[in-house]
């Protein structure tokens, strides 16, 4: 048959050894396939390793430069703490104030300790120092200082809690002052208190169902119970009777005759001021945890308690756990998940 002029030949398949046909084009695409694969892996590869590298490159630079930072804020506290901690310890008989002038100035040092280290420092110490060494006259301490020295012990339990409960439980309650003096009073909570048809609120001591996240990722539940027993206007300071149950389920967390005496874990009794602070001043609990009680606010009418439910990684750096307690939560946190 016969072409016109610019016409292609026909592309006539090629007879192979068994008989079958293959076409030419198969076979270059064969041979071109290869180095392009290898090409397209070899940038892939190199892409992600740049940007790998990259990656580390960066993380190495922010670690250097947060250990950098860390290094300078360290440095900058240890000198703040050193410095204000001169003004309570140090004497100078050259040094002409009086004793107002002297406990103004040491106020203001407290606030800065506080407000800087106040998670792992126990400065309640100070707190009772100053407010002791206070001028007193006929009607008691002078109310001004008095007055700013609990406001900055009030804003610190106050932060502290905020903390607490972002990993924990808090809870807070009101009693009368009336009624300590008659061994009569018991807290009234709100939400979690756990209702009891043959309790009348404030004739009887709530019980609170409180939870929180443990650190095998399961959720605890554990009973309180709190009561304030005495109450000391001079020294500003409650006596309170507190139970913890020991693990509950949830049901049993909500019973409101669940037995005191066969669930207990702590009930003790102990004595709380304004200058007791929860990260610092705590029960310990199983299972790494720790419980807290807090007076929030103290007038001649009312008293404001808080109690608070917690993990021991969030209690102060003064308080460190037992190495049973390290041991017991690594061998939990390296158990294989249980198939369901």
């Amino acid at each position: 048959m016969s072409m016109s002029e610019g016409e292609l030949p026909p592309v006539e398949a090629v007879p192979s050894g068994d008989g079958k046909q293959q076409w030419p084009w198969i076979e270059l695409v064969k041979v071109l396939a290869l180095p392009l694969v290898t090409l397209v892996l070899g940038y892939w590869f190199n892409a992600s390793l740049n940007e790998r590298q990259q990656i580390d490159n960066n993380v190495r630079l922010y670690a250097e430069m947060m250990g950098r930072r860390e290094e300078a804020d360290s440095n900058l506290r240890k000198d703040m703490f050193n410095s204000i901690l001169t003004t309570f310890m140090a004497k100078d008989p050259n040094l002409k104030v009086t004793s107002e002038e002297q406990i103004r100035q040491q106020i203001l040092s407290l606030e800065l300790l506080a407000y800087n280290f106040h998670e792992s420092l126990d400065i309640a110490p100070l707190f009772r120092d100053v407010e002791r060494r206070i001028p007193t006259s006929g009607k008691g301490p002078d109310p001004e200082l008095l007055g700013r020295l609990e406001s900055v012990a009030l804003q610190v339990i106050d932060h502290q809690l905020t903390a607490l409960s972002d990993v924990g439980m808090v809870e807070r309650g009101d009693a009368l002052t009336e009624k300590i003096k008659d061994f009569q009073a018991h807290v009234m909570f709100g939400m979690r208190a756990i209702p009891d048809p043959k309790v009348k609120p404030g004739e009887g001591a709530a019980r609170l169902c409180m939870s929180m996240e443990a650190t095998d990722r399961s959720r605890h539940y554990r009973q309180f119970q709190l009561e304030l027993i005495n109450y000391d206007p001079m020294a500003r300071e409650v006596q309170v009777r507190l139970y913890v149950s020991k693990l509950l389920t949830p049901e049993e967390c909500q019973q409101g005759n669940l037995d005191l005496q066969s669930k207990r874990e702590v009930d003790t009794n102990f004595l709380v001021g304004l200058f007791d602070f929860p990260m610092i001043d705590n029960t310990r609990l199983s299972g790494s945890e720790r419980s807290a009680v807090s007076l929030t606010a103290l007038n001649s009418n009312v008293v404001s308690v808080t109690l608070a439910y917690f993990p021991a990684s969030r209690a102060s750096l003064k308080d460190k756990p037992y190495y049973d307690e390290v041991i017991r939560d690594l061998v939990r946190d390296r158990r294989p998940p249980s198939v369901p």
